[in-house]
């Protein structure tokens, strides 16, 4: 195994991944119905066989090889979060959806973006850059805005920035120019590196 590899899933694939997660797979399935248990039991069954087509995992859904290296990094779920928002704070999913595993936000070794067609993109590496990215992104949203929704695609209205840490759970929602937190609150930050600081505090 490499120290640095990507590994792309299909929402199939993920959900067969998630059931071997033990709960600490938080993130969505865009094409999954997940209040659906016949609809999620589906999506499990052809997730394995296509891990084990690919051999990603043991033809009774053990995963094996790039999958199994993601499922340990999985740990107890998300450590850092960046996902974009309409104007009611619900998840937009056709932006850019990021999330960060391990033992804490400056060692985190694994970033997984799921896209709106229901694929997920699993980025292995060596710790150092992945919360710095991630701020980067804030930056951009915070400086430009966002760029128009094209074919109807619903437009997004802010960022929101998630760190879980041992005491809580702390999020700062940034869009153009404006960077707030609600909870405790709420707060106004002069810009995304004072937000990003206080969310690590």
């Amino acid at each position: 195994m490499t120290n640095a590899y990507t590994l792309t899933l299909t929402d199939d694939e993920a959900a067969a991944l998630a059931l071997e997660a033990n709960g600490a797979w938080r993130t969505p399935l865009p094409t999954v119905d997940l209040t659906s248990a016949a609809d999620v039991a589906q999506a499990v069954l052809r997730g394995r066989r296509s891990l084990a087509v690919r051999d990603l995992a043991t033809p009774g859904g053990t995963a094996v090889a790039e999958a199994a290296e993601v499922l340990k990094r999985l740990g107890g779920g998300p450590r850092a979060m960046f996902m974009l928002v309409d104007s009611d704070g619900n998840w937009v999913p056709a932006g850019l959806t990021v999330y960060l595993y391990g033992a804490r936000v400056n060692d985190v070794e694994m970033s997984h973006v799921v896209s709106a067609a229901g694929v997920h993109y699993f980025r292995v590496m060596p710790p150092g850059r992945q919360w710095y990215a991630l701020t980067e992104l804030a930056e951009a949203v915070y400086a430009d805005g966002f760029n128009p929704a094209a074919n109807g695609a619903q437009q997004p209205a802010a960022a929101v920035l998630v760190v879980v840490r041992e005491q809580g759970i702390r999020s700062v929602r940034i869009a153009p120019g404006s960077a707030s937190a609600g909870d405790p609150g709420p707060v106004a930050f002069g810009s995304v590196a004072e937000a990003a600081a206080w969310l690590l505090t």
